[in-house]
């Protein structure tokens, strides 16, 4: 399972809201609130009330509702939404195709330097989901923040964090130099 790190969201979000602000939104809106594209492709102007997101989950997942996040950092700050729903309140904020937005996540991805594979919407979803692990280490919260209906959706990210942490440990692995090996060993030959 691929995400996105702190330093890639926040260059993946640059990239888009430099460009174009309504891409940004539509990216940003996925990864705060964990949503598949087609979630975020159905969100309509009335879905937005009293600082708060509606979202219609699919996949049999449960609907959720979130706070909206407000941000003195324009790159995370979701607020733009606010007014687009008044703009549109019968209509969908972002009125594209799954494979418009594919295009502009890769597109964006390859203005911010972010490797190929993680060039995909659903990985801002994997994404919140693996900040919310870091911080939280609460399943319950993670299930509860993307509207999974079964616990074993959710049990993949707990997995995906044991597999960054064996792939630092394997980077980091220290084998000293041959001179320590070998005095080593010989400190260990001559015990016998």
């Amino acid at each position: 399972m691929f995400y996105l790190n702190t330093d890639e969201l926040r260059r993946l979000f640059a990239a888009a809201h430099s460009r174009n602000p309504r891409h940004h939104l539509a990216m940003l809106v996925g990864f705060i609130h964990g949503l598949r594209v087609s979630e975020a492709l159905n969100i309509r102007g009335c879905d937005i009330a009293d600082g708060r997101l509606s979202v219609k989950r699919l996949k049999k997942s449960k609907p959720t509702i979130h706070r909206l996040r407000i941000d003195s950092d324009p790159l995370f700050d979701e607020s733009p939404i606010v007014e687009l729903a008044k703009a549109c309140p019968d209509q969908p904020l972002f009125p594209w195709s799954r494979q418009y937005m594919d295009t502009l996540i890769k597109d964006y991805a390859h203005l911010a330097g972010i490797h190929p594979d993680k060039a995909h919407y659903h990985v801002l979803k994997h994404s919140v989901c693996m900040w919310l692990w870091g911080k939280t280490h609460d399943l319950n919260a993670i299930q509860d923040h993307v509207g999974h209906a079964a616990s074993s959706s959710t049990l993949i990210y707990l997995r995906s964090n044991a597999s960054e942490q064996a792939q630092d440990m394997v980077t980091t692995m220290s084998f000293g130099s041959i001179h320590d090996t070998t005095s080593a060993d010989a400190k260990a030959q001559a015990a016998l």
